[in-house]
């Protein structure tokens, strides 16, 4: 399952020899060498990107644009990729739609890859007063096999709190396996469906559960639970939170998120450019929608700079007010 389910920024890995050649020197992109990216790039839009009638809109305003000479002065690859970037989302609206020049490393969001794999995926873990856990989540590492054993350590020693805060503030993304890995912490002895993916290219649904077998201590689901958001909480952690709020598990306290909800995949382009295009959309079992373009909207609004405070004084005073 987790080799054919893909994260919320999932990117292929392109071969030994694509990476090395990727590494050198770009050379200056000509009219022949432009007009082949953007054919690579109409191919792989009308065949993968999650809405063909949206991908045949910036196909067609790619060749318009092409046509007026929008792109003829555009020699430098990076430039290049950039202006393609800005292209594609200002028809697509879709913030994890866009082009890379040089290597495809993971792009914001996206799962770690090579060395930094196995980082640390959480920050700052302590209890603060009231009997209150603070778990800051970094991101949501992939593979989740990497970050298994931190997981439980960090969440089983929380599980004894009063109530918990999970921060979200700074965290872009990673993989639905690992969101689900964390969110097993917070629920009780029977499976819960969390998220569903769907992805065109295959025509085929990913379904996401709780394991109630996780390892370690669990929180469980009857004590109170507050997500801190911010405007850069973006993909894999906005499905953490958007699934909690579904849910009514979590308080979603602090400003309302980045707005992407699409995975995606990176394909190769011609003259060392990457595409990174996504192919499907989350499918919530509750709302039968998802948080693109629009973001998932904070229960509690506030600035992200006091969202802790704010989420730590509710957590003080519910678990006052069930002491009672």
């Amino acid at each position: 399952m987790l080799r054919r389910a893909l994260t919320f920024l999932f990117v292929l890995s392109l071969t030994t020899t694509s990476q090395v050649a990727a590494q050198l020197p770009a050379p200056a992109l000509d009219a022949e060498r432009r007009a082949a990216i953007l054919a690579e790039i109409e191919s792989r839009l009308t065949g993968m990107y999650i809405f063909p009638d949206v991908a045949a809109k910036m196909n067609a305003d790619l060749r318009a644009r092409a046509a007026r000479g929008e792109f003829d002065a555009m020699s430098d690859a990076e430039s290049f990729a950039q202006r393609l970037t800005q292209t594609l989302q200002a028809v697509s609206r879709d913030k994890h739609l866009r082009v890379r020049a040089g290597p495809p490393g993971p792009p914001r969001g996206g799962p770690a890859s090579g060395p930094g794999a196995a980082r640390s995926a959480f920050g700052r873990a302590q209890r603060l007063d009231g009997d209150v856990a603070y778990v800051e989540i970094l991101s949501f590492g992939f593979p989740p096999e990497a970050v298994r054993e931190e997981t439980q350590r960090i969440m089983s020693e929380a599980a004894d709190a009063k109530a918990l805060i999970i921060d979200l503030r700074a965290n872009g993304g990673g993989s639905p396996h690992t969101v689900a890995l964390v969110t097993s912490y917070l629920f009780g002895d029977e499976p819960v469906h969390l998220n569903s993916l769907y992805f065109r290219p295959a025509d085929r649904t990913d379904d996401f559960h709780t394991d109630p077998r996780v390892a370690g201590k669990k929180f469980g689901s009857a004590k109170p639970v507050y997500v801190l958001t911010s405007a850069r909480t973006f993909s894999g952690a906005e499905e953490f939170a958007y699934n909690l709020q579904a849910r009514k598990r979590a308080i979603i306290v602090g400003e309302t998120t980045g707005g992407g909800a699409h995975p995606s995949q990176g394909v190769p382009l011609p003259h060392g450019l990457v595409l990174i295009v996504p192919t499907g959309r989350a499918i919530n079992p509750i709302t039968r929608t998802n948080w693109e373009g629009v973001g998932v909207r904070p229960d509690v609004a506030v600035g992200a700079d006091v969202a802790l405070e704010t989420a730590h004084r509710m957590a003080r005073e519910a678990v006052a007010s069930a002491g009672s």
